[in-house]
């Protein structure tokens, strides 16, 4: 699934290796569909913000640094799901490819390999079960309003997606904003 046409920054040495090995994992070729193309550019991104963070020390948590790091992972992880098909852990599985690639220039990487690749995995485990539930249940928040006419979900609904099932409002809305829906955020904060 080599790159082809036109050079961009994900083009590089640096991203080349990683978005040919989502390409094969996911068997999505890049530069055949802009939603996947952006998809791999993203995880291809952000595995390599997660994995040096921690191979920094700094963990994903629900504090801090830790959260933003938990934030960046769960996007690559929704990116992955949403739009190449990737239902079982797949960030993981990147590592190699990241550390073939990079591991000279970092030689933590190959020295914090397991730790790494371990903290990922749960992660992305433990979001997917998040992740499945949450999008299925916004489907049909989603479907109704539509059916209804309706531009906006109520911030219970957002909100019940949030404190019941664990899906941050964040995605919520990234995920209405692409459909051209809103959530009512006051309602939501209330």
């Amino acid at each position: 699934m080599a790159i082809q046409g036109k050079k961009s920054n994900y083009d590089t040495d640096v991203f080349q290796p990683l978005i040919n090995k989502i390409g094969e994992l996911s068997k999505c070729t890049y530069k055949d569909d802009e939603k996947k193309d952006i998809a791999m550019r993203v995880v291809a991104d952000h595995i390599r913000t997660i994995a040096f963070s921690i191979t920094d020390g700094q963990l994903p948590s629900n504090a801090k640094a830790g959260y933003v790091i938990r934030r960046i992972l769960r996007r690559a992880v929704r990116y992955a799901y949403t739009f190449l098909g990737q239902k079982e852990p797949f960030l993981c599985k990147l590592l190699p490819t990241l550390i073939e690639s990079m591991g000279e220039a970092y030689p933590e990487l190959i020295a914090q390999k397991e730790l790494v690749e371990k903290v990922i995995k749960e992660e992305e485990e433990s979001f997917l079960r998040t992740l499945e539930t949450g999008i299925r249940l916004l489907d049909g928040v989603m479907a109704e309003a539509k059916k209804n006419g309706k531009k906006e979900i109520s911030g219970k609904d957002s909100f019940t997606l949030y404190d019941t099932y664990g899906f941050p409002l964040d995605l919520t809305e990234l995920i209405l904003k692409e459909n051209g829906i809103t959530t009512n955020e006051e309602e939501f904060n209330a």
